[in-house]
């Protein structure tokens, strides 16, 4: 294989990868955590995986890594989510906090992880 196939393969990969965990592996994980008393599921565990991706792609596509730039977001996220959750229960339940917090962190990762998928297409059709 030459290295232009083994680009594109890595690509595909790369792209796919967090559906096809998603889809393939949601219901093993939540059992297993299940057996624990844990409310763990997979798009928790896939949240590391998703800011990687970001780093990667953003350097592929840009040249530049956004990963920066995503941080200042997902701790202003927080911060904001902290002073709604504070403001509307008048305390801060620390459980619940990051919990939900944690669950805005991977749509945020997924939204701009497929993001960078597109603009990546994009750029390489030029």
């Amino acid at each position: 294989m030459d290295s232009g196939t083994s680009l594109i393969i890595g690509k595909v990969i790369l792209f796919g990868l967090p559906i096809i965990l998603l889809i393939l592996f949601s219901k093993a994980v939540q059992r297993h955590f299940k057996k624990q008393n844990s409310t763990i599921i997979l798009p928790d565990l896939l949240v590391p995986f998703l800011i990687l991706g970001i780093h990667i792609l953003s350097e592929l596509t840009y040249e530049f890594s956004l990963f920066p730039y995503f941080l200042i977001f997902i701790f202003s996220l927080g911060i904001i989510i902290l002073l709604i959750v504070a403001a509307k229960k008048g305390e801060i339940l620390y459980r619940s906090f990051f919990k939900t917090y944690w669950r805005f962190v991977f749509i945020s990762s997924i939204i701009a992880y497929y993001g960078l998928v597109i603009a990546n297409i994009i750029v390489s059709l030029k």
